[in-house]
């Protein structure tokens, strides 16, 4: 195969996942667009405050503090003073926003995985070294990293190769 067939390949798969994942995991959220993605964030980080969710979620600061209003009188989330820095608030599930939190990893874990049934056990498992090679690639700091995994079942992820991969040499 040569590489722009395998560029325009991998280029269809990213993106039918994505839209597989997307699909899967905005069903379980309040409403569409980025709201799955911040519980699933808020989930594996509790406290995080709303200048790196931002970045994470890669919109504008009054954007994302809309969006946590919505989460907010949704029940889904709350803000509490930050215990590192008084003056900056972090957030944090409710128990409804972990229910929430829950449904999601559920539907994006059912997604990928119903899409990688197609593949033999070897086949998955060379797939998942490739795309470990390719994630640590691509990250190249914090904020990327939020980026790359804010729907990511972090519990799963024992040796994360885009935790790895910010770790100085």
């Amino acid at each position: 195969m040569d590489d722009c067939k395998i560029e325009n390949v991998v280029g269809a798969l990213a993106l039918a996942l994505s839209d597989s994942l997307h699909d899967g995991t905005q069903a379980q959220a309040p409403e569409p667009g980025p709201a799955a993605a911040a519980i699933a964030l808020l989930g594996h980080e509790p406290g995080l405050a709303i200048e790196q969710l931002r970045r994470a979620l890669r919109l504008s600061h009054p954007g994302t503090v809309r969006l946590v209003d919505r989460l907010t009188a949704d029940g889904l989330v709350e803000r509490r003073t930050s215990v590192a820095d008084r003056r900056a608030v972090a957030l944090h599930l409710t128990r409804d926003g972990k229910v929430s939190f829950a449904a999601i990893l559920t539907a994006r874990r059912t997604s990928i995985a119903d899409k990688l049934k197609l593949l033999s056990r070897s086949e998955r498992e060379t797939l998942g070294r490739l795309a470990e090679k390719v994630l640590s690639g691509l990250i190249h700091d914090t904020d990327g990293a939020y980026q790359v995994c804010r729907l990511c079942d972090r519990r799963s992820c024992d040796a994360c190769p885009v935790e790895h991969a910010l770790e100085p040499e």
